[in-house]
């Protein structure tokens, strides 16, 4: 509900609103879509701005539990996306928050 609301309100996609919030917070924002129109979309995060409010909206919605769901798919896709053996030796798995 919070990221369809504040889409509607910037007639923006749920994916785009998470684009600008990571833009917002200084994050490396590099979607990834073979998609031409999802492209086009995925770059349509600089014409407007979250507020404060909905900034601690949106961190409000980031929890333990997500954060380790979040992980699990990482490594599935670093694996997937990296590793030639199935293994994820060698593999960067750290994610840092600075």
């Amino acid at each position: 509900p919070t990221l369809i609301s504040l889409g509607e309100k910037y007639n923006k996609s749920p994916a785009q609103i998470l684009g600008r919030w990571c833009v917002q917070h200084g994050f490396v924002y590099v979607p990834k879509s073979v998609k031409i129109e999802r492209m086009v979309e995925n770059a349509q995060v600089f014409d407007f701005e979250l507020s404060e409010e909905e900034m601690a909206t949106l961190d409000a919605l980031t929890t333990s539990d997500a954060f380790e769901t979040f992980f699990g798919l990482y490594k599935k896709c670093v694996n997937r996306d990296t590793s030639k053996d199935g293994s994820m030796e060698g593999v960067k798995t750290d994610i840092t928050i600075d």
